[in-house]
């Protein structure tokens, strides 16, 4: 049984309470470079600070493809979700830029553990074949192509747009997190 991920930021119980998103740029690495990524709560995060160096270093060097990914074309509904993410963020971009790669199952390998959803500075976001419907995971991904860089500045994540999975789940009527599969997003 998975237990859902939580954010180095948070603390005790509240980690366990809810799913969180955390980046490589939250103090493991810079992968400025290498997009944005998702990681496992902090205890993991810290046994494993060196090998993600490494990792984020290597994948700076080589560029990020994760196993098994493949381009796609996505559904109409990633344009209602590229204007609303424009709207919330007061930023505009070229949905038509951006490439998509789909990853086999629920959670592929990034720099900082296993992701759902990660964004790389060339204009391409990788979406977990079991979360390419999730609105929030696609939309966060859309906010950090839209704002050309990775991190989670408020605003506009959290507020502005409700894009994390903090914010996300304090909306009516959104669909919530899953608690069985990894929720990291970059």
């Amino acid at each position: 049984m998975r237990k859902a991920l939580a954010s180095r930021q948070a603390d005790g119980a509240a980690a366990l309470a809810r799913p969180r998103i955390c980046l490589a740029e939250q103090g493991l690495a810079q992968v400025t470079h290498a997009g944005t990524s998702i990681a496992f709560p902090g205890g993991v995060l810290r046994r494993l600070r060196s090998p993600v160096v490494a990792l984020a270093t290597l994948l700076v060097a080589c560029g990020f493809d994760p196993a098994g990914s493949q381009s796609w074309e996505p559904p109409g509904i990633y344009r209602e979700w590229w204007a609303a993410t424009e709207a919330c963020s007061g930023l505009s971009g070229d949905f038509d830029r951006i490439e998509w790669m789909v990853v086999p199952g629920e959670s592929f390998e990034c720099s900082s553990g296993q992701c759902v959803g990660h964004w790389d500075p060339g204009h391409t976001i990788f979406i977990a074949e079991n979360w390419k419907e999730h609105e929030m995971v696609v939309r966060h991904e859309m906010l950090h192509d839209l704002m050309r860089r990775s991190g989670h500045p408020n605003p506009p994540f959290g507020n502005g747009c409700p894009l994390t999975w903090e914010t996300w789940l304090t909306r009516p009527l959104m669909a919530p997190a899953p608690t069985d599969v990894p929720t990291l997003l970059d």
